[in-house]
């Protein structure tokens, strides 16, 4: 067979379709006409679609903080934190420092701090870089402050509720239950729950009521140096719905109402 006979019959010959024109669903080798192809020109939208009404899908793979509900990923912040990324790698940040450094704890910490040490001992461990170091560390620092700022106003409102000689009351229950631990009347474990009971303001008023309750004669209301009171202050005592329902914080007004008297 000549060679020209092989190219008419390659030529006879139906090529095999590919995935792509299988996909398509046409012969894409087809030459198609300018009118054919103006669907795919450049910038063109679908007809009947209005680009305002297009709503994006959020991938569950992509943080938040390039997630934008009305334009949909947003690509100058994600290249921007790719970019620092990589400056990071370059300059081996990402890695564990052979030393911490803590100089963002300011003078509170102390370096000796057992408690430090051991969050420097994990972190090199897990081969945590400084910014994570140093996120996690100030994330702990501000619970801390945050729990104490938190106990300090429940103090403070404790002892508010229990008036001017707050102080004197507390220690006044102190005092018994320590004597009684002292003497071996309570155990270690039970002053530790009188302790916790006189801690509130309730607790304080209750444990007054129970020493009423095992004394012989009733105990005196504390003294308190505190500022005087006006009349207008002690005739809000006797309005007090407290003054006719709890008997130990009447008597309790009842002495500052002779302090301020005399």
């Amino acid at each position: 067979m000549s060679e020209e006979q092989q190219e008419e019959q390659q030529e006879q010959q139906p090529q095999a379709e590919s995935n792509m024109q299988k996909l398509a669903g046409e012969d894409l080798n087809a030459t198609q006409t300018e009118d054919e192809n103006s669907h795919l020109q450049a910038n063109a939208e679908p007809e009947g679609v209005d680009p305002d009404e297009i709503e994006f899908v959020k991938p569950e793979f992509l943080p938040e903080k390039f997630w934008d509900a009305e334009n949909g990923t947003n690509v100058e912040k994600l290249s921007k934190a790719y970019s620092e990324l990589e400056k990071k790698f370059s300059r081996g940040e990402h890695k564990a420092p052979k030393e911490y450094n803590v100089d963002f704890l300011g003078e509170n910490v102390p370096e000796d701090d057992e408690m430090l040490n051991n969050y420097k001992d994990m972190a090199q461990r897990y081969g945590m870089s400084q910014e994570d170091f140093q996120d996690l560390a100030l994330q702990f620092v501000g619970a801390v402050e945050d729990e104490a700022k938190s106990e300090q106003e429940f103090i403070e409102e404790q002892k508010r509720l229990l008036g001017n000689n707050a102080v004197e009351l507390v220690r006044s229950n102190y005092d018994w239950a320590n004597s009684l631990l002292s003497k071996g009347v309570i155990s270690q474990a039970e002053f530790d729950v009188l302790d916790q009971m006189g801690g509130t303001a309730d607790g304080t008023r209750l444990l007054r009521k129970i020493r009423n309750l095992s004394s012989p004669k009733e105990l005196p209301i504390p003294s308190f140096t505190g500022e005087s009171k006006t009349k207008e202050e002690l005739a809000q005592y006797v309005a007090d719905p407290r003054w006719r329902s709890d008997p130990v914080w009447r008597k309790q007004k009842e002495k500052e109402f002779y302090d301020n008297i005399a």
